[in-house]
């Protein structure tokens, strides 16, 4: 739980984007807070067969109050980073709603959301570290960076897009990712929490488009410039086609996650690998 981040031990993580360089944010935002997840796959699948119904309903507990707390906590944060970690929390949300239905086609899910979240999200923390780079003050924090990206048209689009991502609007990954989150919800007639999920996830719209109509529309505070130099922007761009390219072209990701599902849920093949026959 600490590793991925999951609330209530989320608490190291906001701080830390605000302060971390930008590659180091955009590296564990994307990866690190993955391997968490990855424990509790195999948790559920390998190591405590015999709690793990316990284990499931804990996960989608946990990852509906995630989804919550993380919306509402990035809608009243002032810095780009913290907003971008309190988002990280509740995607996790959705990954852990999705391993807690423990089906093949909510792994499935899973492990889609995390890849599609991995692209995504490192994109739009490269892209907050952009902005924060053209200021006359190098910070994300709203205060510093409002109107400062109205000379970068170019940024400002790649920001919308990956916005679109985050929420889970077509054409991007993010679209596939919660589509199958809820198809596996609703094959598994976990309706309650698909309309707590459902409604808490229109809070991604809400603070990814107040960032986007900060920076990109409203005139920056007196004393702040756009400064013609800083991070380069070819990074974020390559991840943000991404993000369209996974959309567009989505089967050849579903089919991996969906034969990688269901070797997860019928681990032989892993246990004679590591044990022997």
């Amino acid at each position: 739980m600490i590793k991925s981040a999951t609330f209530p031990f989320h608490f190291w993580q906001p701080d830390f984007h605000t302060a971390a360089p930008t590659p180091v944010s955009a590296m564990l935002s994307s990866i690190v807070v993955k391997l968490g997840i990855y424990g509790f796959i195999r948790m559920n699948t390998l190591l405590f067969i015999d709690y793990s119904a316990l284990l499931q309903a804990i996960l989608v507990s946990l990852g509906i109050t995630g989804i919550v707390i993380g919306g509402l906590s990035a809608i009243g944060t002032h810095h780009v980073k913290r907003m971008l970690a309190y988002s990280t929390l509740a995607q996790v949300g959705f990954i852990l709603v999705a391993i807690g239905w423990h089906t093949p086609l909510a792994f499935t899910a899973a492990l889609v959301f995390a890849f599609n979240h991995a692209v995504a999200k490192a994109a739009m923390l490269m892209l907050a570290g952009y902005v924060a780079s053209r200021a006359s003050v190098k910070s994300a924090a709203f205060d510093i960076v409002t109107g400062v990206g109205r000379p970068l048209p170019m940024a400002g689009a790649l920001f919308m897009i990956g916005s679109l991502g985050l929420a889970g609007i077509p054409p991007t990954n993010g679209f596939i990712s919660k589509m199958l989150v809820f198809k596996s919800g609703i094959a598994a007639q976990h309706l309650g929490a698909l309309l707590l999920i459902g409604l808490a996830s229109t809070l991604t719209l809400v603070y990814t488009m107040r960032a986007f109509m900060r920076i990109w529309w409203q005139a920056p505070v007196e004393g702040v410039r756009t400064k013609s130099d800083g991070d380069r922007i070819l990074a974020p761009f390559m991840l943000v086609v991404l993000v369209l390219m996974l959309g567009i072209f989505a089967d050849p990701l579903v089919q991996l996650a969906r034969e990688a599902a269901l070797r997860l849920l019928d681990p032989e093949m892993y246990i004679r690998a590591v044990l022997g026959p």
